[in-house]
């Protein structure tokens, strides 16, 4: 009886010693335009390494750089829709977080619209004029007077102005904020007219739907995935595409980032693995899964400067 029993207690010690030892998961928050792309490639970590599933939480640039820079929730990671500013840089600094940049593709904001709606091509400067908090009027900066869209062109159509988009958490808000920048320099208005959505996309498109003359602002890789039900607008008299997007000429594209902390490296080099997978050809090549997904891959020549910049790190951090 003595015996069995130590054999349980010795069992119930060494599972036990091995669940302590165990490494967490990786924890990385921020960007759902990102979400779906970081969740997909933490599947492919697991399967590929045996590491943990690395959790992933969509809740928006802003906050997941809030979190990362204050330390108060250990994330190994952030992803952002948007660089880091120079005052969260600083408080990372404050709070001893060192941290790596890595670009792992692009994106762009899409206008959309219930596909045989009035189609009317916008300029950056309508757009401005229709969702910022003030506009410049005959010289001088005045709260929007706008109320329908032939008020901003006379070509445009008698309709009123509806717009549902990003919420200020979000870092498709700043970004949107910085691509219609004006001489007024205001934030989006609050007046009914512009509509701040949570990070839910699907939200936009059933809203752009069901309610008349309702334009939403979403991520392309959302776009993509719902284009046969709506359709995009053009912006500057580009459409957008892959292409467009790629190249800069859609004037609403825009860079994503994944920030890894580098802070005790050599006890954490799962963070650069889940990043070789992330920057992998198999995911961000031009054939790989991210952009299936509708990620839009970089340039080869800054794929493999990132792949060099990765590299470089798992030598100064550890062995690979």
């Amino acid at each position: 009886m003595f015996k069995k029993e130590w054999g349980f207690l010795f069992f119930i010690f060494l599972f036990g010693f091995q669940i302590a030892e165990a490494a967490p998961p990786l924890r990385l928050a921020g960007s759902s335009a990102i979400f779906p792309f970081a969740a997909r490639v933490a599947e492919y970590f697991h399967y590929k390494t045996q590491e943990p599933t690395p959790l992933i939480e969509g809740l928006g640039t802003g906050a997941g750089i809030k979190l990362f820079c204050e330390g108060t929730r250990e994330l190994d990671g952030v992803m952002a829709s948007r660089p880091f500013t120079e005052t969260e840089r600083k408080k990372c600094e404050q709070q001893n977080i060192d941290f790596q940049e890595f670009k792992i593709g692009q994106d762009g904001l899409v206008l959309i619209e219930k596909k045989g709606s009035q189609f009317f091509p916008i300029r950056i400067e309508d757009l401005r004029s229709a969702i910022a908090e003030k506009v410049f009027v005959k010289g001088q900066c005045l709260k929007n007077p706008y109320m329908i869209w032939s008020q901003i062109q006379p070509s445009f159509p008698v309709l009123p102005l509806r717009i549902l988009g990003p919420a200020p958490a979000s870092g498709t808000y700043d970004v949107l904020l910085e691509k219609i920048k004006g001489p007024c320099d205001s934030l989006l208005r609050h007046d009914g007219i512009y509509i701040e959505a949570p990070a839910n996309e699907n939200l936009i498109i059933q809203k752009v739907l069901t309610a008349p003359h309702t334009i939403g602002i979403i991520t392309f890789s959302f776009y993509e995935q719902n284009k046969n039900r709506i359709r995009a607008l053009s912006v500057n008299g580009v459409l957008p595409f892959l292409k467009t997007i790629q190249d800069g000429h859609y004037p609403l594209s825009r860079p994503l980032y994944i920030y890894i902390k580098l802070n005790d490296l050599s006890d954490h080099l799962n963070r650069l693995l889940y990043m070789r997978e992330f920057t992998s050809n198999d995911a961000i090549g031009k054939s790989g899964y991210l952009t299936e997904k509708g990620l839009i891959p970089l340039p080869q020549s800054e794929q493999r400067n990132i792949q060099k910049d990765l590299a470089q790190l798992f030598k100064t951090g550890g062995s690979s």
